[in-house]
């Protein structure tokens, strides 16, 4: 058979459908709406309708990282190897790579746009190829009361088309919700980074916090053993109570166990940090120290502001309230007739034996009006406008979160800063009085105890100004967070 027989009917009723669907498509695209800024807060945007484009494209944070530094938002690649010396902004490059945790947010955003690609396929033609070959046996009864066998082939092929019509744009609503949902899975996306990014950042300076405090561990446990020795030799000679010694041996068994806790300490948050880069907890490494502090003063409203501008969860948000919506309106246009078109082109044969082949070939157009259908597309709307009200309140709680988290990350900042300078004005009275100490030691005006006393207090300041450090550190950290300006370092 020839193939232009076959395709030409079915190509002319493609095309004039495919011309026809222009006047059903989403209107010309209107721009995103503007971020709410800090004078509105919190606004009013629940009842805002979705333009039918593409969601807001993805804010970019207000001080860019370095082009090395830039995280392609889809697929990631394990790195070979950990360095031995391990910095933050390398800890920061692969766990951006391999965290677990950001390959299943990529799976979600390849997920969520193939149901795009779903969506479409209802308003495109549909073209299907059939072939079918029968031979068959049948028997006939003749005058006489006999039979007489018959057998027969039969061979036929044929080039099918269906193209949709009309269905007040139903399918066109379920592509803009595929879309969106789409959107808001790269937005989630992104925000798991800077949330990654976080936690390696938190663990990083928990880790250090523990070294240093294993350190001030052990110089406590040396000058308790100093100060242990000391007692036992004025007990033999004759100057001191076994009370004395018994007294001077507490301190060192609290030391030892206080050594144990930070050394555990330290291994445990090193093991956190290696899982939430990706890579096995029992990997060697050793953390680069960072003890260098640089002060921030920001302005709350500012941050306020650059946070409702910034922060990708609450514009994923407001796609998902733009899914919902869209959701609400298939499920409405169920109701809707549907207009679709068939055509059919194909040759079979017209003998016995499955020769002298002829044309066949067909057009027409359907339509269907749902009568009743038991309730069921009354409930999917019901449902869908249930979705989109959770929708509204998961935006306003988004919200009110930015505020929350902007409040207590700046909190955190400002109280986190005080304790430090409170922390190294310590410290440096402590190494003062050590200095003077000493001094009046070596010109024999004070006693070997106070001196010891002068150490514990410096090792004891210098613990806390470093713990107050890596709270300091963290706490800024988390204020880019919740700015949602956080990048690796």
């Amino acid at each position: 058979m020839k193939i232009e027989s076959l395709i030409i009917p079915c190509a002319a009723v493609a095309a004039v459908a495919l011309s026809i669907l222009p006047a059903f498509a989403a209107p010309t695209p209107t721009a995103a709406p503007t971020p709410m800024s800090v004078e509105t807060a919190p606004p009013n945007v629940m009842g805002t309708a979705p333009p039918n484009v593409k969601p807001t494209p993805t804010p970019q944070p207000a001080s860019s990282p370095a082009a090395s530094k830039n995280v392609p938002p889809l697929g990631g690649e394990m790195h070979a190897a950990v360095p031995a010396e391990l910095s933050l902004s390398q800890a920061q490059d692969i766990a951006l790579a391999a965290s677990p945790d950001l390959e299943i947010a990529r799976a979600v955003v390849d997920q969520n746009n193939a149901t795009i690609g779903i969506a479409r396929s209802g308003e495109l033609p549909n073209i299907s190829a059939n072939a079918n070959y029968l031979r068959a046996k049948s028997n006939f009864r003749i005058s006489g009361g006999s039979t007489v066998p018959f057998v027969g082939t039969q061979d036929a092929g044929s080039v099918d088309l269906k193209q949709l019509i009309l269905d007040g744009g139903r399918v066109n609503a379920l592509v803009q919700a595929a879309r969106y949902s789409t959107e808001a899975a790269k937005l989630t996306l992104l925000r798991s980074i800077q949330t990654v990014l976080l936690t390696v950042a938190q663990e990083y300076y928990t880790a250090l916090e523990g070294r240093h405090q294993f350190e001030a561990a052990e110089k406590s446990l040396q000058n308790a053993k100093v100060q242990e020795r000391l007692v036992e030799a004025q007990f033999h000679a004759g100057v001191a109570s076994k009370a004395d010694v018994l007294t001077a041996q507490l301190p060192v068994a609290q030391a030892e166990v206080n050594v144990a806790s930070a050394q555990g300490m330290e291994a445990q948050n090193v093991a956190a940090l290696l899982t939430t880069m990706g890579v096995p907890a029992t990997t060697p490494v050793t953390l680069k120290d960072d003890t260098a502090v640089t002060a921030i003063q920001p302005a709350l409203r500012e941050l306020v502001s650059t946070a409702l501008h910034q922060r990708t969860d609450l514009y994923a948000a407001q796609t998902n309230l733009w899914q919902a919506q869209a959701n609400v309106r298939a499920a409405k246009l169920q109701a809707f007739p549907n207009i679709s078109a068939t055509a059919s082109s194909g040759t079979a044969s017209t003998t016995v034996n499955g020769q002298n082949y002829a044309s066949n070939w067909s057009l027409g157009a359907s339509l269907s009006f749902p009568l009743y259908s038991g309730g069921l597309i009354r409930s999917q709307a019901d449902q869908a406008r249930a979705f989109q009200q959770q929708a509204e309140a998961s935006l306003r709680s988004t919200e009110l979160n930015v505020y929350l988290n902007v409040q207590q990350a700046y909190t955190l900042l400002q109280t986190s800063g005080s304790s430090l300078n409170a922390a190294k004005v310590a410290q440096d009275q402590a190494r003062v009085l050590l200095d003077v100490t000493n001094a009046q030691y070596k010109a024999g005006v004070t006693t070997l105890p106070l001196l010891l006393n002068a150490q514990t207090q410096l090792t004891t300041a210098q613990s806390q100004y470093v713990q107050a450090l890596y709270v300091y550190k963290f706490a800024q950290q988390n204020l880019l967070y919740a700015e949602g300006t956080i990048a690796p370092m």
